[in-house]
């Protein structure tokens, strides 16, 4: 056998060659990564790393402060304070856990999708508990803490929330609270850890600040496994400050009553300064139930058609029917339309244009004191063909229709009048027969029970109306509105709307011993439906110190409905004090 041995260039490495290459590369470049990890977390990051490790043994717990109370004008309250126990869940630990949600809503009798729905709605404010349940029972509270093992981020404690004694006769003007959303987190940054539970709505919004106080702190140093190193430091929590206001207890209780549910409002000023002695809608809520998650059928009945939650008494835009008459004479007068001697004839109804404006009765010739006692369509649609729209819709200003009055609760209505801008807006023609519906407050005009009780108040006045206000204050009362009018025409038109309680539509609001001054009003809506039933009053007339509005959604007549709710409403305002 001859040549020679084969070469061993171009040869390839067998695979266990190729791996004792690779191995000693991979484990060193592993262990260079390690190093300079280390080197990074120590150098580099050390201080920073330290630090953070020596705060995370510090747990800083917020302390809830008890929330100011409100009080009526006697210092009775009216949004106190009761303890409950309650059960705090932190969403950061129970998201996604679904069998501690289970067990949890278990030992509480919750629907566990209910109590998901709780976590995922809080999940932005992750590390902040919140209620998950208010009024525990002890024993409820006992199981909930012999498995606080298995129910991470979840604990019972005592808390003072708020309780509302009168429930839904004061819901409307009181508000509610509730647990903050990511909106009050935002409205109130600045205080930084926000209290259990925030103002919605009413005095409690308006408010919130006042009656907030400031969150305390509980903190404790815990070593890796959560036990405590040391006593924990406590910083008690600064109690809200309490509202005083101008409600009158006893008149809010009674107009609550006397409307029964029925859908309506009652707001009662004193004309002297715009205090707010009561302020109610109908039907209501119980705020009570706002406090934790809100059951099911509750839930259905706040949005049921009734809309128990709205706000009626600032809120609600009615036609105010014949009441608007005398921001119609007001105009007459002003514009030389009316002397004292001026008659109309009524005879059932009257023709202008293509418009037939009916009368309830069959007056004669009559002047503008029979026309206001009796509440004549036919004499205030012969000044409405006589007026122009630009006119009455001024004066109608005047009186503080078409405006908000600034009233210190949120969700007030402008209303609705018809002026150039808003003609213009909706592109909307106007003739005379409209001029001549709004004369008798009908039409495209709306306005809200607290406007009317400011409207008549300035009437009581003679001509001056005050800014509504509810929390009590030692300012000067401030002007709203104005309207300029000689004052012996001020004298005969409250001499007509004190007949109208004497002898006219309005005698059912009469009070033996108490002089009155009223007005009626019908606001029609609608075919074989039942007219709005309003009435306006103030009282007594020479020194008025209340003034009222009453609204009754499709009742009847104001004199048949509204005007016996305001007779009540009286009596028990002026219960004992002297006869006037």
């Amino acid at each position: 056998m001859s040549g020679t041995a084969p070469s061993q260039k171009g040869r390839a490495i067998p695979p266990l060659t190729r791996s004792a290459f690779v191995v000693p590369i991979a484990v060193f470049l592993g262990l260079f990564a390690v190093v300079m990890r280390l080197w990074y977390l120590q150098v580099v990051r050390g201080e920073e790393l330290s630090r953070m490790a020596v705060e995370k043994r510090t747990l800083r717990v917020p302390i809830p402060p008890p929330r100011g109370k409100i009080l009526d004008r006697k210092g009775t309250t009216i949004a106190g304070l009761t303890e409950s126990l309650v059960a705090m869940v932190t969403p950061a630990d129970m998201e996604g856990n679904d069998r501690a949600i289970r067990r949890l809503a278990e030992l509480l009798s919750l629907d566990p999708s209910d109590l998901k729905k709780q976590i995922e709605e809080n999940a932005y404010r992750k590390y902040l508990p919140f209620v998950a349940k208010v009024g525990l029972t002890p024993e409820e509270a006992i199981r909930v803490e012999e498995e606080g093992a298995f129910l991470p981020g979840v604990f019972v404690r005592s808390e003072t929330l708020r309780k509302y004694p009168h429930a839904n006769a004061f819901a409307h003007v009181l508000g509610h609270v509730r647990q903050p959303r990511q909106e009050d987190l935002e409205r109130l940054a600045d205080l930084g850890d926000i209290p259990t539970y925030v103002g919605q709505d009413g005095l409690e919004r308006t408010y919130d600040r006042l009656l907030l106080g400031k969150c305390g702190h509980e903190s404790v140093t815990i070593d890796v496994r959560m036990r405590p190193t040391s006593n924990p430091v406590v910083e008690p929590p600064t109690p809200g400050e309490d509202l005083r206001t101008t409600l009158d207890t006893r008149l809010q209780l009674k107009a609550f009553d006397l409307l029964a549910g029925r859908r309506g409002a009652v707001v009662a000023l004193d004309p002297r300064d715009g205090a707010v002695l009561c302020l109610v809608s109908s039907p209501s809520f119980n705020p009570n139930v706002m406090l934790g998650r809100i059951p099911k059928d509750v839930w259905a009945n706040l949005n049921s058609e009734a809309r128990p939650m709205f706000n009626r008494a600032i809120a609600g835009t009615y036609n105010p029917g014949s009441t608007f008459k005398i921001a119609t004479l007001v105009t007459a007068i002003r514009e030389g339309l009316v002397s004292p001697a001026t008659t109309f004839v009524c005879n059932g109804s009257v023709r202008i244009g293509n418009r037939t404006v009916r009368c309830l009765g069959h007056h004669g010739r009559i002047t503008y004191q029979t026309a206001i006692e009796k509440s004549c369509n036919v004499f205030f649609a012969e000044l409405g063909s006589r007026i122009e729209r630009k006119e009455l819709v001024s004066v109608a200003q005047e009186f503080g229709i078409g405006v908000e009055t600034g009233i210190d609760i949120p969700g007030e209505a402008a209303g609705l009048l018809p002026t150039d801008e808003w003609l213009q807006s909706r592109k909307e023609n106007w003739y005379t027969g409209d001029t001549v519906n709004l004369a008798i407050g009908q039409g495209r005009l709306g306005v809200t029970p607290l406007q009317m009780a400011s409207y008549v108040s300035l009437i009581a006045n003679r001509g001056v109306a005050y800014r509504p206000h509810i929390a009590a204050t030692n300012k000067p009362p401030e002007r709203l509105t104005a309207v300029t009018l000689d004052s012996t025409w001020w004298d005969r038109i409250v001499g007509a709307m004190r007949k109208v309680v004497e002898s006219g539509t309005g005698v059912r609001a009469r009070i033996e011993g108490i002089s009155i001054a009223g007005k009626t009003g019908s606001a029609q809506t609608g075919p074989g439906r039942k007219p709005h039933g309003w009435f306006i009053a103030f009282a007594p007339v020479e020194r008025p110190t209340i003034a009222l509005a009453v609204v009754v959604e499709n009742s009847d007549e104001g004199g048949r409905v509204a005007a016996p709710i305001a007779h009540e409403l009286l009596k028990e305002y002026f219960k004992g004090q002297p006869s006037q």
